[in-house]
C-alpha cells in the first residue's frame, strides 16, 4: 500500500518525508480496523480510502497560506481533511470538530497513538463551541470538505476566522449553490478569491477548491443558535 500511496502523492505533485508517510499509513490502518465495527466511513476498499480520503485531503497541502498557526476543520468526520493535514503540518495547531461522538472518540485515539501534540478534538456543534471564551476570530485557516452548502457552512466557519484569514472549502460540484449563497457571502463579509479545479490521481474524479477570504469582522449575532443555520440558511 505504501507504493500506491507514494505514487498517488507523486501524481498530485506532493513530496512528504518517510516519517510523515508512515504516520499517514498508520492512521489509515487505524481507520480500516475501527471501521470494521464502528461505521466511520462508507468507503471500505483500502485503495479507494487512501485516494478519496487521504490523497483528496492532501490536494490542499500546496494551497495552505504562509504563516498559518491555527486551523479549524468543521465537520471533520473521521478526520478529513484536518487530521491528514495535521500529520503533514506539525507546525500548525488544528482543531477538529464534529458533533458525532463515535467519530471524535476515534480521532482522539488516533491523536494519542500518533502522539500528535498539535491536534485538539472537539465534540460539539460550531454554534455552541463559539460561545466558549476566546473562540471567536482566532483562527488563521478554516477547512471543510463538502459538508454543507455555502449558505450554511459560511455561517458556521467565518465567525471563527480572523479578518484576512482563509477558508479552503472542497467541493465536488458547486455551480447551482453559488447563486443562492450570494446573500451569505455578503452578510458574512467574505468573498471567493480563487477556485482551483483538480483531479484525484487514479480515478480522476474532479475536486474544486475554493479560496475564500474573510474581509471584515462578523456581526456577533452569527452564527445563530444551534440548528437555525441549517433550517433557515442566510
Amino acid at each position: 500500500m505504501k507504493g500506491f500511496f507514494k505514487e498517488g502523492l507523486k501524481k498530485i505533485g506532493l513530496e512528504l518525508d518517510k516519517a510523515t508517510v508512515d504516520m499517514l499509513l498508520e492512521y489509515g490502518n487505524l481507520l480500516l480496523e475501527t471501521n470494521k465495527h464502528t461505521n466511520l466511513t462508507a468507503i471500505r476498499d483500502e485503495k479507494t480510502m487512501y485516494e478519496k480520503h487521504f490523497l483528496d485531503s492532501l490536494l490542499l497541502q500546496n494551497k495552505l497560506p504562509c504563516g498559518v498557526k491555527k486551523a479549524m476543520d468543521i465537520g471533520t468526520g473521521a478526520g478529513f481533511p484536518g487530521m491528514v493535514l495535521a500529520i503533514a503540518n506539525p507546525n500548525i495547531d488544528f482543531t477538529l470538530m464534529d458533533s458525532v461522538s463515535k467519530k471524535t472518540k476515534f480521532l482522539e485515539m488516533v491523536a494519542e497513538k500518533l502522539n500528535l501534540s498539535n491536534v485538539e478534538v472537539v465534540n460539539m456543534r460550531a454554534e455552541d463551541y463559539i460561545k466558549l471564551e476566546d473562540k471567536r476570530a482566532i483562527y488563521d485557516l478554516g477547512l471543510c470538505r463538502g459538508v454543507s452548502k455555502f449558505n450554511v457552512i459560511l455561517e458556521y466557519m467565518v465567525p471563527f476566522l480572523k479578518v484576512g484569514a482563509t477558508f479552503l472549502a472542497q467541493k465536488m460540484d458547486y455551480q447551482e449553490e453559488l447563486e443562492y449563497s450570494k446573500n451569505a457571502f455578503e452578510i458574512l463579509n467574505s468573498r471567493i478569491v480563487k477556485v482551483d479545479e483538480l483531479k484525484l490521481p487514479f480515478c480522476e474524479d474532479i475536486r474544486y477548491i475554493f479560496e475564500i477570504k474573510k474581509m471584515a469582522e462578523t456581526d456577533k449575532k452569527y452564527p445563530r443558535r444551534a440548528g437555525i443555520p441549517l433550517k433557515r440558511p442566510l
